[in-house]
């Protein structure tokens, strides 16, 4: 199983819009060698649409299959919402379904005769959990309504079987006690649902993911600029130095490296980025030093981000020093100060953060 970067973007709530972010964890290849790192990703909501933006009170529902076979009752604005909300939480099952396939691939050999890896430090069934397969169905109903989404709509089709086949093996798994039995007779079964449905549903979910991380992007875009105009300068800066930090990464990406070649990595546009981020942070700091701008958005604490901010900025200090010493990662799939994953880890936890903080 090849492995790539994957982006993972964030559930919606119908009255909410949000960003997909990278947060990131070391990954294996599937002979269970370090070879590429796939990132899974958390989520960060922005606050975005109004009950004025949704249209409907209706917008509130949850967005389930009951909800999209009565469409009727909802505006193109709140289906979009609606649909847009179902693509997202299927793209977070794709990530840790390619987590969980790391997992078993750490385990198990990555050909179409079951075998254990020999050398493994893992057990059988390690890392392997249930999943809920409703969502497929979820997003297979509102993938054929208005308004259309002409590329997830086909992707949604295309993954559903592959994507639902997974899920009910993992399920299988997680709940068999006798997968041993008659030399792994069960076990045997489970990889050949597997070996028979991983390809395409990882080639497929990476193309849904990068169309997912498109829309993500683009509502980022819009929220920011809305926090900006009502003088939201507090939300608008604790998005925005995520959202700089994500760019940063998507050029670390973008140029292919990682821990384990980080010393290849060009300077040239994360600078830029980085001075971004600093500033960004800064005006952090001056807004929640204004008590009038803490009223304004309704925050008691005037340290909500805690020193998670310059903590951020750190991680990103710490890594092109790293590029600069030219010095290689010792151990490039831990968290080690002075890599990518760092930064990841990090970023994953201002964005819970701003989670906690901003739309619970």
């Amino acid at each position: 199983m090849k492995k790539k970067h994957v982006v993972k973007a964030g559930c919606l709530a119908a009255s909410l819009l949000c960003m997909s972010l990278l947060a990131g964890c070391s990954g294996k290849g599937s002979n269970g060698s370090a070879e590429n790192t796939m990132n899974n990703s958390t989520v960060q909501n922005n606050t975005a649409a109004s009950a004025d933006s949704a249209g409907q009170e209706e917008a509130d529902a949850p967005a389930d299959t009951e909800t999209a076979e009565t469409d009727e009752t909802y505006d193109l604005e709140t289906m979009e919402i609606i649909k847009y909300n179902i693509y997202i939480e299927m793209n977070n099952y794709m990530v840790e379904m390619l987590e969980i396939l790391d997992d078993y691939y750490s385990v198990v050999e990555y050909a179409d005769e079951f075998a254990l890896i020999p050398d493994s430090e893992y057990t059988y069934k390690y890392g392997v959990h249930s999943l809920n397969s409703s969502i497929v169905e979820d997003a297979l109903s509102v993938a054929s309504m208005e308004p259309s989404n002409e590329k997830l709509d086909e992707l949604t089709k295309k993954i559903a079987d592959p994507m639902r086949a997974l899920m009910d093996t993992f399920s299988d798994i997680d709940h068999s006690s006798d997968y041993a039995d008659n030399q792994y007779e069960k076990a045997k079964e489970f990889h050949a649902s597997i070996q028979a449905n991983v390809d395409t549903f990882t080639e497929l979910s990476y193309e849904y993911m990068q169309e997912v991380s498109i829309m993500g992007a683009e509502q980022s875009a819009a929220d920011e600029q809305r926090m900006l105009d009502e003088g939201m300068l507090i939300i608008y800066n604790c998005s925005h130095m995520i959202t700089v930090t994500q760019a940063l990464l998507d050029e670390c990406y973008a140029q292919e490296v990682y821990d384990d070649n980080i010393t290849e990595l060009d300077l040239t546009n994360i600078k830029p980025l980085y001075d971004e981020l600093a500033e960004t942070v800064e005006a952090y700091k001056t807004a929640v030093s204004d008590k009038n701008q803490l009223m304004k958005e309704s925050l008691s604490d005037s340290a909500p981000f805690s020193g998670l901010p310059d903590s951020l900025l750190q991680s990103v200090e710490w890594m092109i020093k790293q590029v600069e010493s030219q010095k290689p990662i010792e151990d490039p799939g831990s968290n080690y100060l002075g890599g990518i994953i760092h930064i990841e880890e990090v970023l994953s936890t201002v964005i819970d953060r701003y989670n906690s903080v901003f739309t619970e």
